[in-house]
């Protein structure tokens, strides 16, 4: 029934089994005791990134189980622009009845209010939350041209070139320029963040050696590293990713804060959207973590099922927004 429309803390699995015990008997429920109706025509996916990167990757991945559980079709619409901010804007001012779901990530949900202050709205307060979906880590890659090829040898490099290493970077204020920020304060660096259009345009340059390094995460990187296009130095992560066992982590060389700088993706609806049916959304997402096809396919791209609480999520969202901000203030970066 799924077909698609044109128009960057980590739970347990003794959590996601939790809470999938809890809400099984929320689903066998007659449909009348969520609405008379719902869901009775699509529900609408809308992504603030386009078409190639991880969160529409992840969001196609989902949407043929998810209208399998939740027995109608599931529309993906990229509404793109503005580091995910339309997207955002658009979902805010949608009816709270059901059928619209935003999948988003770090960046548009925690960092836009402070790249983008003149927002009509706050994402963190704006909408109803559904769930952190899914989780990865960011890997530091850098060109394979780079007389670098550890962490070490990387900050002593940049040490003796301050300012002259570029970091290719996609979008003002994402988790990705962030990232940059907080390691070039806890190694005391200074790197060229470049802005580009886009993801796509920034591994150009960095497979050129036009730029030196970038962040991207786990699952985006794991082939550039294997085929040898590009290395990768460090997992921003408490400890290593089975597809890079031999990067170290952050934890390993000592950077404080830097495994809380994680490629997610969450789910949301317009604020005022009835309780039941959120935690029917939240139910289903986690009930089709039970398809061992999905998550196989979702570990491919290095990516961890969460299928958080709404509760648990809105604490993670609040902390990740408190560091963005502190990061702000201590690098000095003005938007």
């Amino acid at each position: 029934m799924y077909r698609e429309d044109t128009m960057t803390k980590i739970i347990t699995r003794r959590h996601i089994l939790g809470g999938a015990a809890a809400g099984a008997a929320l689903l066998a429920m007659p449909r009348l005791s969520l609405s008379a109706t719902w869901p009775a025509r699509p529900i609408t996916a809308v992504l603030g990134f386009p078409p190639g990167g991880g969160l529409d990757a992840y969001v196609r991945l989902l949407a043929p189980f998810l209208s399998e559980k939740l027995g109608t079709e599931i529309l993906v619409e990229n509404r793109t622009g503005a580091n995910g901010n339309i997207a955002t804007e658009k979902v805010v001012n949608a009816k709270p009845d059901g059928y619209s779901i935003l999948f988003s990530t770090a960046s548009a949900m925690a960092a836009a209010s402070y790249a983008f202050p003149d927002l009509k709205f706050n994402p963190v307060t704006d909408l109803d939350h559904i769930t952190l979906a899914t989780q990865s880590s960011y890997v530091l890659l850098v060109s394979k041209e780079l007389a670098a090829d550890t962490w070490d040898e990387f900050v002593a490099l940049a040490k003796t070139q301050p300012g002259k290493l570029v970091h290719a970077c996609a979008g003002v204020g994402s988790v990705n320029h962030l990232l940059g920020e907080l390691l070039s304060l806890r190694a005391g660096i200074t790197l060229n963040t470049v802005q580009y259009k886009g993801g796509a345009p920034a591994m150009v340059d960095l497979l050129a050696n036009q730029a030196q390094c970038t962040f991207i995460s786990v699952g985006q990187a794991e082939p550039y590293v294997k085929s040898g296009q590009l290395k990768a130095i460090l997992n921003c992560a408490p400890k290593r990713a089975p597809q890079l066992p031999d990067v170290p982590s952050s934890s390993e060389v000592g950077l404080k804060d830097v495994d809380e700088m994680s490629f997610w993706i969450s789910a949301s609806a317009p604020k005022g959207t009835p309780p039941e049916v959120v935690q029917a959304l939240r139910q289903a997402i986690v009930d089709c973590y039970q398809n061992k096809d999905l998550t196989d396919r979702m570990a491919v791209a290095g990516l961890l099922p969460v299928g958080s609480t709404p509760e648990e999520f809105l604490a993670k969202l609040k902390a990740d927004h408190a560091l963005y901000g502190q990061i702000i203030k201590d690098a000095n970066l003005t938007f």
